[in-house]
Formats: structure tokens, sequence, C-alpha cells
């Protein structure tokens, strides 16, 4: 999960960056367009990173349950590479509890569906996986291990 945890996180803000470089090279009709681009790649890259991030997590847990695996390692991602990177990269007008305030609302509101779709994605492929491997029946529950009543 720390591997799936640093590979997510360095993802996110490649992502987040190479998406704003693109952003920031592309001809805007005005400054508000700009901005309004800005924002929104640097939002998409830091999510689609944070998706295969808890992906690869769900994937790759082996024991416990998959999907809060991607949560926690989404979560992880998130607190360790995405948060300081919108720190250092956001704007120099606000104060610092402004920003600190912006970056916490970032997470549940624009970032947490990419976590929970990654971890619930990764959660399905990983009961899978052994299917399609040989390395079991893969039969069971997605979310967690299976519990037998005997």
């Amino acid at each position: 999960m720390g591997i799936a945890t640093v590979v997510g996180g360095a993802l996110s803000v490649g992502l987040a960056t190479a998406f704003l470089r693109h952003a920031q090279a592309t001809p805007h009709e005005g400054p508000t367009a700009a901005t309004l681009d800005e924002a929104f790649s640097d939002l998409l890259g830091a999510g689609l990173g944070l998706f295969v991030g808890s992906a690869l997590s769900a994937v790759l847990v082996r024991r416990g349950s998959r999907v809060l695996a991607g949560l926690l390692a989404g979560l992880g991602m998130y607190v360790l590479a995405v948060a300081p990177y919108f720190f250092f990269t956001d704007s120099s007008d606000l104060g610092l509890g402004e920003e600190v305030g912006i970056i916490a609302a970032f997470f549940p509101v624009f970032l947490m569906p990419f976590v929970i779709l990654g971890a619930l994605v990764g959660s399905f492929v990983g009961r899978a996986r052994p299917r399609f491997t040989g390395g079991g029946s893969g039969d069971g529950p997605p979310f967690g291990p299976a519990v037998r009543s005997d």
C-alpha cells in the first residue's frame, strides 16, 4: 500500500503539473478563461493521479478490505503530495488561513470522487484478477474478505 501511495502521489503531482503547463501554453480569450482552464486542468490532473493510485492500492492489497485500502491510500496521497503541491503553487495573494481552508476543501469536494471511484474500480479488478490468473476462485464480495457461516 505504501508503494501505491508514493506512485499515486507522484503521478498526481506530475499530471497536475503537466496539465497546468498545457493550460498555460494554450491561447485563451481572456484572463477569466485562462484562470478557469488552469484551475480545471490542475484539479483534473491531480484527480486522475489519485484515481490511479487508489485503484492500484486496492488491486495490490492482500488482506483486509480493498476499498478501505484504496481510500486510505488516496487520503495519504492527498496529504503527503497533492496538498503540499497546491499549497506551494497557489496564488500568493491569499492569507495562510484562506489558503489552508481552500486546500482542505479541495479534497472532499473535488478530489474525493476520484479516490472513491479508484478504490471501487481497484476492488473489483482485484477480486476478479484471481479468476483470470488461476490464482484462486475469486468468488466472494468485492468489498473485503469473504465471511463464511459454517
